[in-house]
């Protein structure tokens, strides 16, 4: 393809220290409109007369994407083609999704991620995968019955008692885009596979509050991905097997139905892990494939259902998983003095245990985050991404990072909308329940976000203030001499850079440390200072 668009010497200056980032942009630019060869597309009329108009994925299959130790989670896309029209359009729509995940090699995330790995001067080729989509057709709508993500190491164990080497699961009715991705307003159901019915991050006042709401399908009458509401799907599709993935939640569906609406399903999956051999097969897949590969391993998967919930399990994709092990014991104190504590919290942590000094801090305040304009919470995330740019090495400046709802966000009523290219420095993110302003840390444990964090060392902390074993003291680093806080660049809104705290805390011997065994986490002064 870039041989063909007479684009070599263009990707022989990006390989350049001067040309790495100037030159891609032209690049990204001209790769989703340049021209395949002819005899390419010869055989893409031939694939598409053998698939028929099922739906095709176009997934990424690079080098160094599926090597061990890189798994560039999210950094370069998969595309959807619904693939209904003319053979002609068709094709069409098939051309501009292998362009668009040619582009996606020189995506500024991309670029900055393979600069942190050491990795600019490798090549890079890429190749593409054309999968049929797995799943069926309800009327108009195409998708499995579930899919998710797997991991054969476990390394977000939220109780003492769980497992690390039985293994996870996120866990999402329709397409399996809400596993990998860090979604708005929904949750994935995360499954340890040793105890399955454990929920982490569940209030049990409120059991429907941390499930998912909306689905991911194919719209063949439109001829694209779309999303439904669980309960706008369920009556379009009555050969959907959701009794097996969600539970009717009785007392809801006794109002609507007083309205004349329809019942309403928490989508928990407690069928299908209680009742069928859904968990055992997973987890011995998980077990198989990470023997075969020596190695830990990340997988995607979808499930076709039968009327009794026997499972037939499809696998979409195996890669090495980078882990975070536990390092030698932590010894944590059994009393902190108030005024000692930046943080504490039982469980919730991830990457292990941590015994980590720490020279900055950035603070992104809840109340004053929620106060802003949306505009505003945009210039928030561009924000941390100059202080995160600012920092020379993690090793040099390790920094936590602390901010209201979930980092990465797309949706800034969630959490700060940031790339993670725009934290990648830090030693350490957490996110806090800003409980009146809704804001709600995700487990992000088998997401795209997680491998970055894991792949990067960063350590990652849920803070959930109202709950037991967890205190938080927002004012702690605020008492601090002013000489310790680092201002925004001079251009900043005065709003936006009031919501965001930088100190340097070295004075202070401020560290974080964690103990696995016992799932504890203190943020904390070892002594005074």
């Amino acid at each position: 393809y870039l041989v063909h668009n007479g684009w070599w010497t263009r990707l022989m200056r990006q390989r350049t220290p001067e040309g790495y980032f100037a030159e891609a942009e032209t690049l990204h630019t001209d790769l989703r409109q340049g021209q395949l060869p002819e005899e390419v597309r010869l055989d893409l009329e031939r694939m598409l007369d053998h698939f028929g108009q099922y739906p095709i994925l176009v997934r990424s299959s690079s080098l160094l994407e599926d090597g061990f130790g890189n798994a560039f989670a999210g950094k370069y896309e998969s595309v959807f083609c619904v693939n209904q029209g003319s053979p002609e359009q068709r094709l069409a729509q098939l051309e501009a999704a292998i362009r668009q995940v040619f582009a996606s090699t020189m995506s500024n995330d991309a670029l900055v991620y393979r600069r942190q790995r050491g990795l600019e001067a490798r090549e890079e080729p890429m190749a593409l995968l054309l999968q049929r989509v797995s799943g069926r057709y309800h009327g108009r709508y195409y998708l499995p019955d579930c899919a998710g993500v797997g991991v054969s190491r476990n390394l977000f164990v939220w109780e003492p008692d769980l497992d690390p080497a039985a293994g996870m699961l996120r866990l999402v009715v329709g397409l399996g885009t809400r596993a990998v991705d860090r979604i708005e307003g929904d949750h994935a159901r995360v499954v340890a596979l040793d105890q399955p019915r454990r929920l982490p991050f569940r209030d049990a006042n409120d059991p429907g509050q941390f499930s998912q709401r909306d689905v991911d399908v194919l719209d063949i009458s439109d001829n694209r991905p779309r999303t439904l509401a669980v309960r706008e799907l369920a009556p379009l599709a009555p050969d959907w097997p959701l009794a097996w993935c969600a539970e009717l939640d009785r007392e809801a569906s006794e109002r609507t139905r007083a309205r004349g609406g329809a019942p309403v399903w928490r989508v928990t999956f407690a069928p299908l892990l209680e009742r069928t051999a859904f968990g055992a097969v997973l987890q011995r897949m998980l077990r198989t494939l990470e023997a075969a590969y020596a190695y830990p391993v990340d997988i995607e998967f979808t499930a076709h259902l039968a009327a009794d919930g026997t499972p037939t399990v499809s696998l979409v994709q195996c890669r090495p998983l980078q882990t975070l092990g536990p390092t030698q014991r932590v010894e944590l104190p059994e009393t902190v003095a108030e005024q000692r504590l930046f943080f504490a919290t039982r469980g919730h942590f991830m990457g292990g245990n941590i015994d980590q000094p720490l020279s900055r801090v950035i603070r992104v305040d809840g109340g004053r985050y929620g106060a802003l304009s949306r505009t505003q919470k945009f210039a928030v995330g561009r924000l941390v991404g100059h202080f995160n740019r600012a920092l020379a090495t993690r090793a040099e400046c390790p920094t936590l990072l602390i901010g209201p709802g979930r980092w990465g966000s797309s949706t800034p009523e969630l959490g700060v909308p940031i790339r993670f290219a725009d934290i990648n420095r830090m030693a350490v993110i957490a996110e806090v329940a800003e409980i009146g302003a809704g804001m709600t840390p995700d487990l992000s444990f088998g997401s795209h976000f997680f491998q970055d964090l894991v792949e990067s060392g960063i350590a990652y902390v849920a803070l959930f203030p109202q709950q037991p074993g967890h205190r938080y003291h927002p004012d702690w680093f605020e008492r601090l001499p002013a000489a310790s806080h680092i201002a925004a660049p001079a251009d900043t809104d005065a709003e936006v850079a009031a919501s965001v705290s930088v100190v340097d805390v070295r004075a202070t011997g401020l560290r974080l440390s964690a103990d696995v065994v016992q799932q504890r986490l203190l943020c904390y002064q070892p002594v005074e200072p």
